[in-house]
């Protein structure tokens, strides 16, 4: 036989270039991904809810995590409509104080076909405590200073007590918590305002929610006034006539601001009714008037004498 033999291994044109064709087939689907994909940055919230019960975190941890990702542009982008990307870090196994869970690229809420690139931190660093519930009393806090003579009679919170949560380390030491100040700068009457509690980090209101109901009493001051050298005058009178002794000492309770201004001329007034007395020597109590809302406490003498003359 004068014919060249195909040795069992030869290929025909056809089955070489099926075999190219396969090959530049597996290339092109080995690079299309790297070919038409790209990187985007995304910072996802970091969700410390899974924590177990009985404990809590203590301080501000790490609320956000860097991640850079690789995927196809259409995944990336139906990423970005996304609001509810978090990561749950596992915190099955913390114990109190600190603790240091790394950052696991599987844990991220990526669809598939997204490949993570980049974390930053790769260390989540947390302290735990025991978590506590307590009762504690509320104490209003006041701002400034009631208008003059006027004085704060007492502040009381409605609730008078609330339940808070926290952290053992702080809570324990909690007798009382105070509200944000009550400003009553200038204030003449009771206030009613809802204020919110003044609450220390990591401290939080179990019962009632909402804010808290104060009450300010404010009341006007009274005070006990010796007023000295009152002069006591007669009314009425048909005859020249004297009065002994000329002058009082009156003791006067009633509101500072009244008997800072009292005075002859500014609400005060004694005298001796004298209409229809004929001359003589007569024994008399003095009249006093005083102004509303004032009381007389005392006076010194109660008794004058009084003389009037044969002269009109």
């Amino acid at each position: 036989m004068n014919g060249k033999q195909r040795t069992p291994f030869s290929l025909s044109g056809k089955q070489k270039w099926l075999i190219l064709f396969i090959f530049f087939g597996i290339v092109l689907v080995t690079l299309w991904p790297l070919l038409y994909s790209q990187e985007a940055q995304f910072v996802i919230a970091v969700n410390y809810d899974t924590i177990p019960h009985g404990l809590t975190v203590v301080g501000t941890p790490i609320k956000d995590i860097e991640v850079k990702i690789r995927g196809a542009k259409s995944l990336i982008e139906s990423l970005g409509k996304l609001n509810s990307l978090h990561y749950d870090p596992d915190l099955s196994n913390v114990d109190i104080g600190i603790n240091s869970i790394p950052v696991s690229p599987s844990k991220f809420p990526f669809p598939k076909g997204i490949s993570v690139v980049q974390i930053n931190p790769s260390f989540l660093t947390i302290k735990i405590d025991s978590e506590l519930e307590k009762s504690v009393p509320v104490v209003v806090t006041l701002s400034g200073k009631p208008a003059t003579g006027f004085f704060i009679a007492d502040a009381i919170a409605d609730p008078a007590k609330v339940i808070l949560k926290g952290p053992e380390s702080i809570l324990r030491s909690i007798e009382t918590i105070n509200t944000k100040p009550v400003e009553i700068s200038g204030a003449r009457e009771p206030l009613k305002r809802e204020i919110a509690l003044d609450l220390a980090e990591d401290i939080h209101v179990v019962t009632p929610e909402g804010n808290i109901l104060s009450e300010v009493f404010i009341e006007e001051k009274v005070i006990t006034k010796q007023l000295q050298d009152i002069p006591v005058e007669g009314k009425d009178a048909l005859y020249n006539f004297s009065i002994t002794p000329r002058v009082v000492s009156l003791e006067v309770k009633g509101p500072e601001n009244i008997l800072e201004r009292l005075s002859m001329k500014n609400g005060i007034e004694v005298f001796l009714d004298l209409e229809g007395l004929k001359p003589g020597v007569y024994v008399r109590h003095a009249t006093i008037r005083l102004p509303v809302n004032t009381t007389l406490v005392g006076v010194k003498p109660e008794i004058f004498t009084v003389r009037l003359k044969n002269e009109p």
